[in-house]
């Protein structure tokens, strides 16, 4: 059944009502609901009892830069304080589920073929990607990072193929003193069903962290998410941490993600950092560990995913660790850019022309070194 009323009619509404149960239980019980612009129920609880004055949290879901409805939180009785960046989440998730679905059909219909996501992707529809992959693309990985004072930050990003499974962000939580979030995922897949099961995942992760109290938190609230709304067959690596700029305090936790490498400036190995954890989104908890750091001037850690060691050259060579770690190695008080130039720079020669075997995603975090 499908939802009456402009766009939104192009997404299941019984899809719409999974979305939306999860906020019930946060809000303390008060009508969570997606309405038209007129206030017309589409999806959620109805409003009850509340009056239409009653409203704790709501924002628009916007289509293209124009609005096509609202969702709205009425005011429970013990509100959760995650609940307005949870609703602002939720309402750009809602919105990239219905520009996804209007891109699917007008691709449909101009190829004259009726496709399932998964059957297209498997066929290998390039104009199905094109149409749809690139636009959500462009919501899945922002390259510009924030200003951190006495951190310097660099990364990379490159798909396998039009479109990718990667993911990262790198931005200033709402937290005291104002943290800084590293997030960097994987969808065990590539192409279109990576893309767009990572666009619905973004915003999930992006409120987890501002509602959690740290790293481990953010990603235990994801899984629930991902496993309560997002059944499939493809699961996501997920590594986030917290950095307190001020003293270098870091915390990391790790879903199946490859550990970081730290980079001392003291000298001394290139060393992981954390363990690895569980997939998000196969099991019904992940537990992940959360290690715990401090960056000491000069030091330099890199992120990354397996398209960097999984990387294939033409004679079918894996690029693997060790030449990752000298890699590097030979950039060692460089800081960040310096590492991510080296690794890049690695990668690209050891390849060659052979086609990448894997999206790749490189984030450095170098604290800067104190001047005298």
């Amino acid at each position: 059944m499908t939802v009456d009323g402009g766009p939104i009619a192009s997404v299941d509404r019984a899809r719409l009502e999974r979305i939306l149960e999860p906020l019930a239980r946060l809000d303390g019980g008060a009508g969570v609901r997606l309405v038209d612009l007129d206030g017309r129920l589409l999806a959620g609880r109805d409003a009850g009892d509340h009056r239409a004055d009653e409203v704790a949290a709501e924002a628009l879901v916007t289509v293209g830069g124009s609005a096509v409805a609202r969702l709205v939180a009425g005011a429970g009785r013990a509100l959760d304080p995650g609940l307005p960046a949870a609703i602002d989440a939720l309402a750009i998730a809602i919105g990239e589920l219905v520009t996804e679905a209007l891109a699917r059909a007008a691709t449909e219909e101009a190829l004259g073929v009726h496709r399932s996501e998964h059957a297209a992707s498997a066929l290998g529809i390039d104009a199905a990607e094109l149409a749809t992959g690139r636009l959500q693309q462009r919501r899945i990985v922002s390259l510009q990072a924030p200003d951190v004072a006495g951190y310097d930050l660099a990364s990379h990003y490159a798909p396998a193929r039009e479109i990718g499974g990667d993911f990262f962000e790198l931005f200033r939580t709402r937290h005291r003193g104002h943290p800084l979030a590293i997030v960097i995922a994987d969808v065990t897949g590539k192409g279109l069903d990576a893309a767009l099961l990572m666009a619905f995942a973004r915003p999930v992760m992006h409120t987890a962290i501002e509602a959690s109290r740290g790293p481990a938190e953010a990603i235990e609230r994801t899984n629930r998410v991902l496993v309560e709304e997002r059944r499939g067959t493809l699961f996501i690596t997920l590594l986030c941490a917290q950095l307190q700029p001020a003293s270098g305090r870091l915390r990391i936790a790790s879903a199946g993600h490859e550990p970081p490498l730290l980079i001392p400036a003291a000298g001394g190995p290139i060393a992981p950092v954390g363990d690895a954890g569980v997939l998000v989104g196969a099991f019904s908890t992940v537990a992940s560990p959360e290690t715990e750091l401090t960056l000491a001037p000069g030091d330099v850690l890199l992120f990354y995913t397996d398209g960097a060691t999984d990387a294939v050259a033409r004679d079918g060579s894996r690029f693997g660790d060790a030449r990752l770690l000298a890699a590097i190695e030979a950039a060692r008080g460089g800081g960040a850019d310096a590492v991510v130039t080296a690794v890049r720079g690695a990668i690209d020669t050891f390849r060659g022309a052979a086609d990448p075997a894997d999206d790749l995603t490189l984030v450095a975090v170098g604290r800067r070194r104190r001047s005298r």
